[in-house]
Order: C-alpha cells, then sequence, then structure tokens
C-alpha cells in the first residue's frame, strides 16, 4: 500500500477507523498487563520484606 499523504495514510481507504481503534486497544491492554505485572512485584517485594523482618526480629529474641 502506498499512501501519496499523511490523511490518505490515517483514513486507510475508509478503515482507519477500525485499524486506529485496534491498536488502541492493543496499546491499551498491553499498558494495562505492564501495570498489574509491576503493581504485583512490589507487592510480593513488600510482602518478602515483611516477612524477612518478622523471621529476622523472632531470631533476635
Amino acid at each position: 500500500m502506498n499512501w501519496t499523504s499523511l490523511s490518505e495514510f490515517i483514513t486507510m481507504g475508509g478503515h482507519g477507523y477500525y485499524v486506529w481503534c485496534s491498536y488502541g486497544a492493543l496499546t491499551a491492554g498491553v499498558i494495562y498487563e505492564l501495570w498489574t505485572l509491576v503493581a504485583r512485584r512490589r507487592k510480593i517485594c513488600a510482602r518478602l520484606a515483611r516477612e524477612a523482618r518478622a523471621a529476622k526480629s523472632t531470631l533476635e529474641i
């Protein structure tokens, strides 16, 4: 496919709305997945740190 202008590229022969909505949905899904992975990792790291502190305090007593 060859486009002669940016406008033609964006409209993609009348299918641009569906194409760009699909790209938007994909991007939103990837961002959501990354966000949940980071949040889950932070939660796990915090729990492990809390457990390590608890284990250390029981050893000192």
